[in-house]
């Protein structure tokens, strides 16, 4: 059969309904939407409680030591892999606002990049504030030690478990080789089994405040967990299967779609036609009705993607992809089988089984 004459044949089959492409569209787009959205939805939930955790600064590790950090080779750990963010601190003498003189203000002197791990926004000039500060005074904090400071940046910390001190507190950037801090705080993630050890490489040799003080390592937020169970609950899902459930829903219709026209085919190979040509004329017309159920399919992943976490969207668009690939490829290898298994030699029970 020439190229041109397949190629109306095959659109004659579509459009004319004998392969049932509408049919076997609709039910693949119902079946391989139920499968899409059972793992994009419970992949969306594990990827809002590892935004959860991490928001709630759960995945933030710090080490004190009081005079013994050293602020450049704690600031370095951010190059280190699965480090967010590193930075040191150490506390200095509270100040007192103009406009409540009652409420000392906590001040902290830190290297350039611990805003970044409280999530601070960034103008430029001045010094960060906890956003209840700012509230209350507004964006020129008037102390009276050390008059007017313009607000660099604001952080949110609300006591949802959080170590308390930073609801009502400014902090100063300094250079990281201004003198020794008492703290070093990093966020890893992915979660290293090595966190420890890394974080006392910012312990510096020296004398410290309390020459028998061992470094004390914890966690900013232990409200959430030590470890984020998220990973081992994402691993252990149960739609972890869905592309292998999409490839064998695939092969089944697929199989179905060319069991219901044996006797057609049997017919065409009686008559003479090259069984190769019907196993292509045959997945040809299974991917009529496959292909756009797979887009659908990838399509629904990503709109609920949007809806549920916007963040992942990626990650749980290529998800939905492979499940879309998966059940396509089944459709291709079902038809291709069926088609193989069909026996010029039947045709006639063929016929009675109708």
């Amino acid at each position: 059969m020439r190229p041109t004459a397949f190629v109306r044949e095959l659109v004659r089959d579509v459009i004319s309904g004998t392969g049932r492409a509408g049919l076997f569209g609709s039910l693949s787009i119902l079946v391989l939407g139920l499968v899409v959205i059972a793992e994009v939805l419970t992949a969306s939930a594990l990827a809002r409680q590892a935004i959860e955790y991490r928001v709630a600064g759960a995945a933030i590790t710090t080490v004190a030591l009081p005079g013994r950090v050293d602020g450049r080779a704690c600031e370095a750990l951010a190059n280190s892999p699965g480090v967010l963010a590193a930075g040191a601190l150490r506390a200095a003498v509270p100040t007192t606002l103009v406009a409540i003189p009652d409420s000392p203000l906590e001040q902290y002197e830190t290297t350039p990049s611990l805003a970044r791990l409280l999530r601070a926004t960034d103008a430029g000039r001045g010094a960060y504030f906890s956003q209840d500060v700012v509230d209350v005074v507004g964006q020129t904090v008037a102390t009276i030690e050390g008059g007017n400071i313009p607000v660099r940046g604001t952080f949110s910390y609300p006591a949802d478990g959080r170590r308390p001190g930073f609801g009502w507190a400014m902090l100063s950037p300094m250079r990281p080789g201004d003198g020794a801090f008492d703290e070093c705080w990093i966020e890893v993630w992915p979660e290293r089994k090595d966190t420890r050890r890394l974080l006392l490489t910012a312990i510096s040799p020296g004398n410290s405040v309390d020459p028998a003080a061992e470094p004390q390592v914890s966690q900013l937020n232990g409200a959430h967990g030590v470890d984020f169970s998220g990973v081992a609950s994402y691993e252990n899902r149960p739609t972890r299967f869905a592309p292998l459930v999409a490839l064998l829903i695939g092969s089944l219709l697929g199989g179905i779609s060319v069991r219901m026209r044996r006797v057609e085919i049997a017919a065409n190979l009686h008559a003479g036609a090259s069984r190769r040509m019907l196993i292509v004329q045959q997945s040809a017309e299974a991917a009529a009705w496959a292909l756009p159920a797979a887009v659908c399919g990838w399509a629904i992943g990503c709109v609920i993607a949007v809806s549920q976490a916007p963040q992942e969207l990626a990650s749980l668009a290529r998800g939905s992809a492979h499940i879309g690939a998966a059940f396509l490829v089944g459709a291709l290898w079902g038809a291709w089988v069926g088609t193989v298994l069909v026996r010029e030699s039947q045709l006639w029970s063929y016929v009675k089984s109708r």
